[in-house]
């Protein structure tokens, strides 16, 4: 039951706010002060503080910042009695998750609250994910210690290398003392069948064998040898493998045991290659992440379900076209996926409202690429993700937003997402008008190009469609 501070000098208010939300299951704990909500933070952690601005000890905005300061997991939502746009665009860019009007409706408070809770679980999760981004990297780099503890954690943790640990004798004759999981799956030999057992009966290539040997003729050599070679499978299949064989040692300093490391190189043979294999598979897991981002987003807004797939594909096909790097393109793709992740902070209403919105709901649409910039900014992307969201909405001449950016201040590939996203959103049906089509769509960003659209971002853009029948993929 996720718990929330309402802080409120009036009682009559917080005590209705507390109310309408424990009666739909949070728990919650009232504070008619700042000082009396410091006092309560102090003694115990909420998920959720939602402060009157206007308080008599302490302006709400600046007790947010000293909450947000002490506890940066901590989502804040702030509640007035005056409806004022630049209040509102202070408290967003001090980092409040939402800013509702006095008297509080209670279906806009739980679907603010609603949001403001996945809204902070999703930043805790990326940060989460980012340190373990970070322990994967260190891991995988790190030089093996020459410590057995040390040594046998890593035959434990590490499946997808192969490690054969063998005693000191002659290098053919040594017994296999450890055997990891992974030398089980590149090898096909079972753990239990072949300890004790002399490292003879895994035929290993007389190459590595005296590797091993050089180490013990020579027990000053304290460092790794490796050499590319092949490995003959149980089953007798061959297996291009990266060898490396270390020496164990005693705590006397003489060599205790050996150790066989394992890596197949099938797909590569350089140590090149290992290292891309090892970068990529670092990406695919950012790219699933951003994925499921760009889910969290569409799942709430069922007339642009696909829509930033769409934007994504059709931007990335637009960067190929102005011949970017496979790199560069593979960016503008990753961030037109979650080009729109802002929208998550703006009630599900107000996406899907079929009139007119008024102002106040204009400026909460307008605030979208900030707020996705806020959750993104911190992760360390391959591509600059964050700027590509924050800009998405620039306009060459200035009139767009959130900066208001000109020319080349927005970065190529905000340039790119923004010419797609137009065309996209055109073609496409919205509740509040029907699609106007491809043929439209072109002519809006032919007629303003060097006005509001890049150049060439539009001539490539238009290339695609008339030359080579480019068509939006069915996404769902």
């Amino acid at each position: 039951m996720s718990k929330i501070l309402i802080v409120d000098d009036e009682e009559s208010v917080r005590s209705v706010l507390g109310e309408m939300l424990e009666l739909n299951n949070y728990q919650c704990s009232l504070a008619a002060s700042t000082a009396e909500a410091h006092s309560l933070l102090d003694k115990d952690k909420f998920e959720l503080v939602i402060s009157d601005i206007n308080m008599p000890d302490q302006s709400g905005l600046d007790f947010i910042k000293e909450v947000m300061a002490k506890d940066p997991d901590v989502a804040v939502i702030m509640v007035t009695g005056m409806d004022d746009p630049m209040i509102a665009d202070v408290a967003l860019k001090l980092g409040a998750y939402d800013y509702i009007t006095k008297p509080v409706k209670l279906n806009n408070l739980l679907i603010s609250v609603s949001n403001a809770l996945k809204r902070r679980r999703l930043e805790i999760d990326n940060r989460l994910y980012q340190k373990q981004l970070e322990a994967m990297v260190s891991k995988q780099t790190a030089a093996l210690q020459e410590s057995e503890t040390r040594l046998k954690a890593i035959l434990e943790a590490a499946e997808h290398v192969s490690f054969i640990m063998v005693d000191q004798e002659t290098a053919n004759r040594g017994r296999i003392v450890e055997f990891s999981r992974g030398a089980e799956c590149l090898l096909g030999y079972n753990r239990r069948d072949v300890l004790g057992r002399p490292v003879s009966c895994l035929h290993l290539p007389d190459e590595i064998i005296s590797l091993a040997n050089a180490h013990i003729s020579d027990s000053n050599i304290r460092k790794g040898l490796s050499k590319r070679s092949n490995l003959i499978t149980r089953s007798g299949n061959t297996v291009p493998v990266l060898s490396t064989v270390y020496p164990i040692l005693a705590p006397d300093g003489s060599l205790s045991a050996v150790l066989f490391v394992f890596l197949d190189i099938s797909e590569s043979i350089n140590a090149k290659a290992k290292t891309q294999q090892t970068v990529e598979q670092l990406e695919n897991a950012l790219k699933g992440s951003i994925k499921a981002m760009a889910m969290a987003v569409e799942m709430r807004d069922p007339y642009t379900a696909g829509h930033q797939q769409r934007v994504a594909d059709l931007a990335s096909t637009i960067a190929k076209e102005m011949n970017l790097s496979e790199k560069r393109s593979e960016g503008v793709m990753m961030a037109g996926i979650i080009h729109d992740l802002g929208k998550i902070a703006i009630p599900a209403e107000i996406l899907s409202k079929p009139g007119i919105i008024t102002e106040t709901e204009f400026e909460l649409i307008t605030a979208h690429p900030r707020v996705g910039y806020n959750i993104l900014k911190h992760i360390d992307f391959p591509w600059p993700i964050a700027q590509i969201v924050l800009q998405h909405h620039e306009r060459l001449n200035g009139s767009g937003y959130p900066q208001g950016l000109r020319g080349d201040q927005i970065i190529l590939e905000a340039r790119i997402i923004g010419v797609a996203d137009v065309v996209e959103a055109m073609a496409s049906h919205r509740p509040y008008r029907p699609a106007r089509g491809i043929d439209a769509a072109l002519k809006e960003i032919d007629k303003n190009k060097g006005i509001l659209y890049d150049p060439d971002v539009v001539k490539a853009c238009i290339n695609i469609f008339d030359k080579y029948n480019y068509t939006f993929k069915k996404v769902f």
